[in-house]
């Protein structure tokens, strides 16, 4: 039983090989041909990822889990094998993917179009073998393998639709004497012009470097406009298939790209076409939310609204309070309801970095995703009336919303949650979900506290035996879950983990705990954002980008105060209090200086990308005895005469724990 799962795996490689191109499998057979043969030497046993013939090696199906299973350990640049690493199995791996001798040849017919052309080759040929064959015949064209359908029969049918494992067999086993070849790529253009391609086709056409490199700019474009045309309507498989092509096109996490992406994102995000009532106003999404009972107030009301009237201007007030909605409640609303997540505790569960995880009986998941969804589609003043088109996007509003009464400036801040979602979580919700062991362990670091690590994602866990670490015999392969024991293989609660079965345990238990056992949560989650806003941030933000697009930055540091002191808007009559001001902030430990954006902004969180920051002081009425007030619609701080830095410095303190922003629009 130790090594079961491990040879899983093997076995599995084995069978995928006999689909990859041959100059694949002749890598992996020279790969481990020079370990077995050179078992000492330290330069076989380590594969730079880096190298462009590695990566593509890893990159097809089963190789990398393979390689894994045989003992290569990931590090940060590379795979490395240990020197302990049982090489028997290498051996078997060989054996099993030695080449056949070649066969008697046969002779095949070729159609494409009204041409008709001529192959022989040796029957007992793999179809890797007769794809490259096809590749390089002038005669057919020289279509590259990864754009060939060969259709058979009559009528002609692709060889897949009678074949599912096509791939691995032979001429001899296909029983292949004519078939018809076809380009994808001329089929793909039409349908991509037409938006009614699917992501996994273009993924497939994706996979051509030639292809790729002729047509970049095209396929680019084809494909932000097949997101655009699908946005709304996106299931798990197709939203995987997507992020897979723009990985390819425009990949997400990348500096130089984001706020492009980002505007795209807003591009596909729809919107409500607009409504008048009989008075003539813009008909609103209202959303009347109890402060003591914030969380369930908010989500009754959601969950039971219809997607058109989410897609409506988003107006929020709280119960008993008079405050209007010109932002600054809409804001506080999304940063409190992130912080009442967290006291969900049948919903909700806090990881040790702080983030939200859904709790193992999760409910109202899918309400919480129309309420993070509602975040990234609600722009700043989308209660107010805009004059742009009707079935208007998210991008055209915000190019509409550029200026306010008289010309005055309108603030563009974002809608942040007041606790971040957890990365595991957001990448099964972007059907994203970690597979290979070092990405697993980076998901479960980016959740745990710098104090205290988990020692499953250190490095040292991989190399350290199980003996120097005090874990011998400690392990089984099953984990606590609530108080009850899970089994991550059948009977795995007394299995123990040994040295050889270490690896298979630990990429076992991650994905247990970070991928299955969050997806049933992660695809009502997922409804709930696709029914608000789409899935077009899903599809093209990497899953930090999206844990900053939905709560931003937990500590506002010295580089960001600087900046909220460069938008500053000062009334000269409150200059020196202004300065005052900043000069507290600055003494401020950055943890400490959240509570004073709550008070002026009605959020807490510090944006990632705070370039439409804007911030004002004003002078009010009154000397050191009276508070200071804030209008979060404006993200305005009203000062009195204070005489003092200290003075001003214990009224903002008081005013701060009163939180007077209540009060006021």
């Amino acid at each position: 039983m130790d090594v079961v799962m491990g040879d899983a795996e093997v076995e599995r490689m084995q069978r995928e090989a006999k689909a990859w191109p041959l100059e694949q499998l002749e890598l992996l057979r020279k790969v481990l041909q020079n370990v077995v043969e050179n078992p000492k030497e330290p330069k076989f046993r380590k594969l730079k990822t880096g190298n462009a013939r590695i990566a593509a090696l890893l990159a097809l199906p089963a190789a990398r889990s393979g390689l894994e299973a045989l003992g290569w350990q990931a590090t940060e640049e590379a795979l490395e094998l240990p020197e302990r690493a049982e090489l028997a199995p290498f051996a078997a791996v060989l054996e099993a993917t030695k080449p056949q001798p070649l066969g008697e040849l046969v002779p095949l017919t070729v159609l494409r179009g009204a041409l008709k052309s001529k192959l022989e080759l040796p029957c007992n040929l793999p179809f890797s073998g007769l794809a490259a064959a096809l590749e390089q015949s002038d005669a057919l064209g020289r279509i590259p393998r990864a754009r060939q359908r060969l259709l058979v029969g009559v009528p002609p049918k692709p060889l897949s639709e009678l074949w599912p494992n096509y791939q691995a067999m032979t001429i001899e086993e296909l029983n292949l004497k004519a078939f018809k070849l076809e380009d994808t790529w001329e089929e793909m253009v039409a349908d991509l012009r037409a938006l009614r391609a699917s992501f996994g086709a273009l993924l497939g056409v994706l996979s051509c470097k030639r292809t790729l490199q002729d047509n970049y700019g095209f396929l680019l474009d084809s494909a932000k406009a097949l997101l655009q045309a699908k946005a709304k309507q996106m299931d798990a498989t197709e939203l995987q298939n997507a992020r897979k092509c723009f990985a390819v096109l425009w990949p997400p996490g990348a500096a130089e790209t984001r706020q492009a992406r980002l505007e795209h994102c807003a591009a596909c995000t729809p919107l409500s076409a607009p409504q008048k009532a009989e008075d003539g106003s813009v008909i609103q999404f209202p959303l009347r939310v109890e402060r003591a009972e914030l969380f369930d107030s908010a989500i009754s009301q959601i969950a039971s609204a219809s997607a058109e009237e989410l897609r409506r201007p988003l107006q929020v007030t709280f119960a008993n309070e008079a405050a209007e909605d010109a932002g600054g409640p809409r804001r506080e609303f999304f940063n409190d309801f992130g912080r009442a997540c967290a006291e969900q505790t049948e919903v909700w569960q806090l990881t040790a970095a702080g983030s939200l995880l859904p709790a193992e009986c999760a409910s109202s998941l899918r309400g919480c995703g129309r309420v993070c969804g509602l975040a990234l589609c609600q722009a700043e003043n989308a209660a107010q009336e805009q004059r742009v088109r009707e079935n208007a996007t998210l991008q055209e509003l915000l190019a509409a919303v550029t200026e306010g009464e008289e010309g005055a400036a309108v603030v563009q801040q974002k809608l942040l949650l007041g606790a971040p979602l957890a990365r595991p979580f957001l990448r099964c919700v972007q059907a994203d979900a970690p597979e290979t062991l070092e990405d697993l362990q980076a998901e479960l670091n980016a959740e745990q506290h710098e104090s205290a690590p988990d020692f499953r994602g250190a490095k040292a866990f991989l190399s350290t035996s199980l003996r120097d670490m005090g874990l011998e015999g400690q392990l089984t392969f099953s984990r606590q879950v609530g108080g009850r024991t899970v089994d991550l293989t059948p009977g795995g609660r007394d299995i123990v983990v040994t040295e050889e079965t270490k690896l298979s345990w630990l990429r076992a238990v991650l994905k247990s705990e970070l991928v299955d056992s969050l997806q049933e949560a992660a695809e009502s989650f997922r409804l709930g954002v696709l029914e608000t806003c789409g899935a077009a941030y899903l599809a093209l933000l990497s899953a930090a980008e999206l844990q900053e697009e939905w709560s931003g930055l937990a500590l506002i540091k010295d580089e960001d105060l600087k900046l909220w002191r460069e938008r500053a808007a000062i009334n000269p009559a409150r200059k020196a209090q202004a300065d005052w001001f900043f000069e507290i902030l600055a003494e401020e430990p950055s943890n400490g200086r959240p509570k004073v954006l709550k008070f002026t902004t009605g959020s807490d969180r510090w944006p990632s990308d705070p370039k439409t920051f804007a911030f004002y002081v004003e002078p009010m009425d009154g000397g050191d005895e009276v508070l200071p007030r804030a209008m979060t619609c404006g993200n305005m701080l009203q000062l009195p005469n204070y005489s003092s830095k200290e003075q001003l410095r214990s009224q903002l303190a008081k005013a701060c724990e009163l939180g007077l922003s209540m009060q006021l629009v």
